[in-house]
């Protein structure tokens, strides 16, 4: 699916990612609330390592490869 279709259904609360990368990384996104530091949403990347702020490359998101999952 489309990078933008993608993204709508991360804000929604699901993953995304590209089948080519590892099976446990996914995209997601944080909605920081009036506790937190972060003023404004953003993507991240969760994999068995941890947690990383995401920015997607222009290939990225003109891929139409992307996943979504829970």
């Amino acid at each position: 699916m489309p990078f933008e279709e993608s993204t709508k259904q991360v804000k929604e609360g699901k993953g995304m990612r590209l089948p080519f990368w590892s099976p446990d990384v996914i995209i997601r996104a944080q909605f920081p609330d009036e506790h937190s530091k972060m003023t404004h949403p953003y993507f991240y990347a969760e994999s068995r390592y941890g947690r990383v702020p995401w920015i997607p490359t222009w290939p990225e998101m003109f891929n139409d490869n992307w996943e979504v999952v829970e």
